[in-house]
């Protein structure tokens, strides 16, 4: 089987789809392939360093991207709680956190089980409750450990999407991020996510003063993509990958023409800290007309593409750098 994989990653790939391999131990017919790849980590970390005092860490949090949050925080009027009550316990896994994992991933999600969070209580858990009115709406079990508080399990009162669009993950998070500059942490933990920039998980969390970092001991999958077909490029310029280069997270993407994707490149890559390089891929043409703007920071890196020709034009190799 490991003979054929190379023969199988050509055929996804030239048929403009994504080959991931997950390598549990190398060969040669497959060591001669992964040049050709990324290597990417399975998830990220987050995490976002606190201040002494809650003035100041408001003060960090309030951003050009965050001020809506926190208007609509306001409007919102939750107020908030903190508990280890078992039977809280019980009824925010039943009503808020299984009912929202079962909403946001139908098919592969995987829901914590109750022992799981009763014990986690025996570890520094507790539970962080938003409420409107007087009405539990919300939930996050978090765990303060030796050297960190770390925001674990979301959830929201019967999956409600009402209630999520008046920013309450958000809220969430600000009263996370202030309870643990109260029992005197210096630094909280947003969890893992998938290692894709675009308005996603990964956005969202690091927006809260993140930093993108990887856990040394997760291995990584390895990417192969042909930049010769549109679905790739498509991909890449709506969900940039992050990805390895020795100890170092970088990121890829693909650059449209047009003044509103350039303005957004540079605008993320001066946005996400524990990025230490962006590739920013395009043809010739499109790197020429916004040279002056990519040269304003230097994490970026132009990567003139020409994505014609009969033979694969993997990203792994287009890259001034070998990935690690």
């Amino acid at each position: 089987m490991r003979r054929s994989v190379p023969k199988r990653v050509a055929e996804i790939v030239g048929e403009g789809g994504l080959a991931i391999l997950n390598l549990r131990e190398k060969g040669s017919e497959i060591d001669r392939i992964l040049h050709r790849a990324i290597a990417v980590p399975a998830m990220v970390d987050i995490h976002t360093e606190l201040p002494d005092d809650i003035e100041t860490l408001r003060e960090q949090l309030l951003t050009s991207t965050t001020r809506e949050d926190f208007r609509r925080i306001r409007k919102a009027n939750f107020s908030y709680r903190v508990t280890t009550d078992l039977e809280a316990i019980r009824e925010f896994h039943a009503r808020h956190y299984a009912p929202l994992v079962a909403q946001q991933h139908p098919e592969d999600g995987r829901i914590a089980s109750m022992r799981k969070m009763l014990g986690d209580l025996d570890h520094g858990g507790e539970l962080v409750c938003a409420d409107i009115d007087g009405h539990w709406v919300a939930g996050i079990l978090n765990i303060a450990h030796d050297d960190r508080y770390a925001l674990k399990n979301l959830g929201i009162r019967d999956a409600d999407n009402s209630v999520r669009q008046k920013r309450v993950v958000a809220a969430l998070i600000v009263r996370s991020l202030e309870r643990a500059v109260e029992l005197g942490q210096d630094r909280a933990t947003l969890g893992r996510s998938l290692p894709f920039l675009g308005k996603g998980p990964v956005w969202f969390k690091a927006k809260w003063n993140g930093t993108v970092t990887r856990d040394p001991a997760m291995r990584d999958l390895h990417f192969f993509m042909d930049l010769r077909h549109d679905a790739v490029r498509t991909l890449l310029a709506a969900s940039p990958v992050i990805h390895s280069e020795g100890n170092e997270l970088v990121a890829s993407t693909w650059l449209e023409p047009g003044e509103k994707p350039l303005q957004a490149t540079v605008r993320d890559a001066g946005r996400f800290p524990g990025i230490s390089r962006w590739y920013v891929l395009a043809d010739s043409e499109t790197l020429s007309a916004g040279s002056e703007q990519l040269a304003s920071t230097d994490r970026v890196v132009p990567v003139s593409v020409s994505s014609g020709g009969s033979h694969p034009l993997w990203l792994g190799e287009v890259l001034p750098t070998s990935p690690g």
